[in-house]
């Protein structure tokens, strides 16, 4: 695995705040807490896993909870459960069955979506509270980063699942997720790949490289 307690360190990231997208059952709560993270806001979009997740985490002042699909627009979209809590995606599954074949779509349901930066909003967040972002959403990371234009300009450092195939329809690849972040000036600094198809990735402001 990423080892994001030691690259916050290494690399002075901020203690302000972190927001998780994909939070599954919140099992980083601890690692946030150890790295002294004064608003830890978890959104997960699977209402089932949100019961959960909400249950894990209700005893931590620190923490909020949020249950939306992050993308690029506020509305409803379209969500795909897996036989596998961690696979669900707002993206149709495309190659994840052929790597995977234990994974399968069970069924769709109707959830409400938000943008990052109005779900901050709607929060009573300042985008400044927040100096990391990770997001382990299944293929949808370009679409919360397009609708996190105001957040991106705060933020230290991001940790992402990374794809190296296309995973799910018209997911976004590493080279993609590498452009789009360059422009906003953050820079790939490590990656762990678990799978020819898939890993983690951490980028880190430019200006924190070799202070």
């Amino acid at each position: 695995m990423i080892d994001l307690y030691s690259l916050c360190k290494n690399y002075g990231i901020g203690n302000h705040g972190v927001i998780h997208l994909g939070a599954h059952e919140g099992q980083e709560v601890h690692l946030y807490q150890s790295l002294g993270m004064q608003n830890i806001l978890f959104v997960e979009a699977n209402p089932d896993v949100y019961h959960r997740l909400n249950a894990n985490v209700s005893s931590f002042p620190n923490v909020r909870t949020a249950n939306y699909a992050i993308t690029d627009r506020n509305g409803v979209v379209q969500f795909h459960v897996t036989t596998s809590d961690f696979c669900s995606s707002v993206l149709p599954l495309k190659t994840v069955t052929t790597n995977y074949p234990g994974i399968a779509e069970m069924y769709q349901i109707t959830i409400p979506s938000r943008t990052v930066d109005s779900l901050l909003a709607e929060l009573h967040f300042s985008p400044a509270d927040f100096k990391l972002l990770n997001m382990d959403i299944q293929g949808a990371e370009l679409l919360a980063l397009q609708g996190a234009g105001g957040l991106l300009q705060h933020l230290d450092a991001i940790t992402t699942e990374v794809n190296f195939e296309e995973l799910y329809e018209g997911c976004v690849l590493i080279g993609q997720l590498d452009h789009f972040l360059s422009v906003y000036g953050f820079h790939r600094v490590e990656t762990v790949q678990y799978h020819p198809t898939w890993g983690d990735a951490f980028y880190v402001r430019g200006s924190l490289i070799g202070r």
